[in-house]
């Protein structure tokens, strides 16, 4: 293919793709690359102006009113100019939706410039070692997934309009009580913003209940000792009552012992989405920051492709190249080379990337190697280590016809957690009992309690909250936590994320208008058209219409209903902007003019 342009998503990809073609002799191949997204679509210059437009106009709009707007405009110049020297085109962007829609607007400035029947070719790859990349470079596809170019399409045109509609109407409306900052809202932003909001609410309201138990420490006759404790009673004259009883035994007897064996399953092959949810936990950075640390040691050449949904490795997976990998980095030693693969599989695939495994060793520091460490370790688990294996123990134990409970757990086989650090298990066994054993009672206590309200939510938790919902994709997901922090709705301390006054504001004024602007379901609903998309059983254009419709409705009822709400939301905005948001100190940034796109 004498005079192709491969054109990659990323300066560091076109290097290795460079070196793997040259590596077999492939000459007069010129290979370049953008910068992410070469283009981006945009509405109208007529709505440029806030102030000139009625926000619900902007739902209005068709795909033919917006414009693509040059992103990238060095990538821009420097294509359109390779591109009148060289033909074919071969598209080498990421193997996912927006890496499809990135190759589209590729091929959009390449058939400008060539024509519509212009020849191009699809180069597919789901990391950069040289030879997967040989591999997709002698098995180039004639085409683009359109199914994946217009999903993102979809998501593309309607977070903008939907985004600019609603955040233009919030902001222009808390402007005129004298707010000037930014009151952004989005299909998937608000929905995370509202379980944190429903989370705290749960907090704040939780009323304890006091409850009270007996507990015993119980001597065998051989010196082991170990508690048992009884249910919880809900009124204290029942735990007096039974501690009374108890209180007249000197000796327990076991009335039942039950030892089971149970399996600790290793973790599946890694998604995107679990990956995240672990690294999240064990770092304690952001989802976003760690995405960004996954693409680039993913860009450099140390992992697979880090967007996938995907918990299964494929017929033919090459598991000793990642093996060798975790062997050469001290994750483990020379003697697993000996053991033959034999995963625990997942049930997701979402056709197109495997799950993400180690390439090759990272050598560096800080949290690039912690998170390269987490890619390896968790492979080396799943592919060459057993499950862990624990006695499970529960003993019953009548003291004066009062009946207590003692439960135990011993491990009886490391296996996985051998390599694996980030789940612990621990041996706590109580001893081995027998039916009608006699136990020395040596101390009996009331003890009272009360009911704990649910923890802060994590971000972890919100992560896994969001994916049960249908918020955002494995490949955007990760943003949206980071997003309502920087506007101002939320706050992180440590691992958890607490709402500010602001966001809570935003969410009771949202929700008293109409549930569906605040809950996920309106966004799961339209994440169920754009897999229609994809799956080709349906017009892009028009399951699009549909949900800007249902979107544009809801703008119309807020509109009418927004003037008369008060509360704290109309407090908030008209107060000092200092006391605006608990624990922040800005309102999210001062009002960007032009067009807009939350999401």
């Amino acid at each position: 293919m004498r005079g192709a342009v491969v054109v990659a998503e990323k300066p560091s990809v076109a290097r290795a793709i460079e070196e793997a073609l040259d590596s077999i002799g492939v000459e007069d191949v010129l290979v370049t690359s953008v910068r992410g997204h070469l283009l981006d679509l945009d509405l109208p210059l007529a709505f440029r102006n806030w102030k000139g437009r009625d926000p619900v106009e902007v739902l209005d709009l068709s795909l033919a009113d917006l414009r693509y707007v040059v992103r990238d405009r060095e990538s821009h110049r420097h294509l359109l100019k390779v591109f009148r020297e060289r033909a074919p085109l071969v598209i080498a962007t990421d193997n996912d939706h927006e890496g499809e829609l990135i190759g589209a607007e590729v091929l959009m400035v390449y058939r400008s410039v060539r024509g519509d029947r212009s020849r191009y070719y699809r180069m597919r790859f789901n990391s950069i070692e040289r030879d997967e990349l040989i591999r997709a470079w002698r098995n180039l596809e004639p085409d683009l997934n359109w199914g994946w170019v217009h999903k993102a399409e979809f998501r593309r045109a309607f977070d903008l309009l939907t985004g600019a509609a609603f955040t233009r109407f919030l902001t222009l409306s808390a402007e005129r009580r004298g707010f000037d900052g930014l009151l952004s809202w989005g299909s998937c932003q608000t929905p995370t913003l509202y379980f944190v909001v429903e989370r705290d609410l749960k907090i704040e309201n939780f009323k304890p209940i006091p409850f009270w138990y007996l507990e015993a420490l119980l001597e065998t006759d051989s010196g082991e000792r170990f508690y048992a404790r009884t249910e919880r009673f809900w009124e204290r004259s029942e735990a007096e009552s039974a501690f009374r009883r108890a209180s007249s035994a000197e000796t327990g007897s076991v009335r039942e012992f039950v030892e089971e064996h149970e399996a600790i399953r290793r973790p599946l092959p890694a998604r995107t989405d679990d990956a995240l949810r672990d690294l999240v936990a064990i770092t304690g950075r952001t989802a976003r920051e760690l995405m960004e640390v996954l693409e680039r040691l993913y860009a450099e050449g140390y992992i697979s492709y880090p967007r996938t949904d995907t918990n299964r490795y494929p017929e033919g997976f090459s598991y000793a190249r990642s093996l060798r990998a975790a062997v050469n980095a001290g994750i483990v030693g020379t003697e697993v080379l000996r053991r033959s693969p034999d995963p625990r599989q997942g049930r997701l695939d979402d056709g197109a990337h495997p799950p993400i495994y180690p390439i090759r060793p990272y050598s560096g520091r800080g949290l690039l190697a912690a998170v390269w460490e987490y890619i390896a370790r968790r492979f080396v688990a799943n592919a060459y280590f057993d499950d862990a294996l624990v006695a499970r123990q529960s003993a019953a134990i009548d003291i004066g016809g009062v009946t207590f409970g003692a439960h135990g757990q011993l491990l009886l086989r490391r296996g996985f957690l051998e390599v694996y650090p980030y789940q612990r298990v621990e041996s706590d066994p109580i001893p081995k009992l027998s039916r009608g054993q006699l136990l020395r009672v040596v101390k009996l206590e009331l003890r009272e309690g009360k009911t704990s309200p649910p923890p802060r939510m994590s971000e972890s938790e919100l992560l896994a909250t969001m994916e049960a919902h249908g918020i955002g994709t494995d490949a955007t997901r990760a943003t949206f936590p980071a997003l309502i922090v920087s506007r101002g709705y939320a706050v992180k301390t440590g691992k958890s994320i607490k709402s500010t006054e602001l966001g809570r504001a935003l969410v009771e004024a949202l929700r008293s208008v109409d549930e569906r602007l605040v809950t996920p379901e309106t966004r799961r609903k339209v994440e169920e058209r754009m897999g229609m998309v994809e799956r080709g059983l349906a017009d892009w254009r028009e399951l699009l219409r549909e949900s800007l419709k249902e979107y544009r409705d809801l703008l119309l009822e807020c509109v009418g209903r927004w003037e008369n709400l008060s509360g704290k939301l109309a407090e908030l905005i008209s107060a000092p902007s200092s006391n605006r948001i608990e624990g922040s100190g800005s309102s999210g940034g001062r009002r960007r003019r032009g067009s807009l796109r939350p999401s």
